[in-house]
């Protein structure tokens, strides 16, 4: 038995030595309350595009629309999961996932609170890149850019991506 324990360690030495530098808990997402106001506009705006995708003959625009009403129907009362977020030895740990610190090109954080407290890595080489969001909640960002930065690039004077500031916006999320 300690032989097994013995052998397994040594074929994942990651085992015993991804210390924990940096570790918080964390919304999936941020819920927007939404008013009578906002789903009376939105209701408008989706009728009207609705109307102007038949009254164009577009069926591809009409059905697109009527998919997006759907996701949203299905999704605005989703309850956020709290996620646990550490920054390791060897990498970002955010809940079930692990980006190893070879797999993340470079990170940014955009501190702008009560609004927005976001730490964004960008994942990926290449034409071909994937970015993870990952909400800070109480998180110190100095203590946080201060650690990451010790083993990722850090790109400076970058902010929202453009997506995550519209879906804001609108409270999309």
């Amino acid at each position: 038995m300690q032989n097994e324990k013995l052998e397994n360690s040594e074929v994942n030495p990651d085992i015993n030595h991804d210390k924990v530098l940096l570790e918080w808990k964390t919304p999936e997402f941020i819920p927007y309350q939404r008013s009578k106001t906002w789903y009376i506009t939105a209701s408008i705006i989706i009728v009207g595009l609705l109307l102007y995708a038949i009254l164009t003959g577009s069926i591809t625009m009409f059905i697109v629309f009527v998919m997006i009403i759907i996701l949203f129907a299905l999704t605005q009362n989703k309850q956020p999961k709290i996620l646990d977020a550490q920054i390791t030895e060897l990498g970002v740990r955010y809940g079930k996932d692990f980006f190893h610190y070879n797999t993340i090109n470079s990170f940014w954080i955009v501190y702008h609170p009560p609004f927005v407290r976001v730490l964004y890595l960008r994942l990926g080489t290449g034409k071909s890149f994937k970015y993870v969001k990952i909400e800070l909640n109480q998180q110190n960002p100095v203590q946080l850019r201060n650690t990451l930065g010790k083993e990722v690039p850090e790109i400076e004077g970058m902010g929202e991506r453009s997506i995550d500031i519209l879906s804001r916006l609108l409270r999309l999320q």
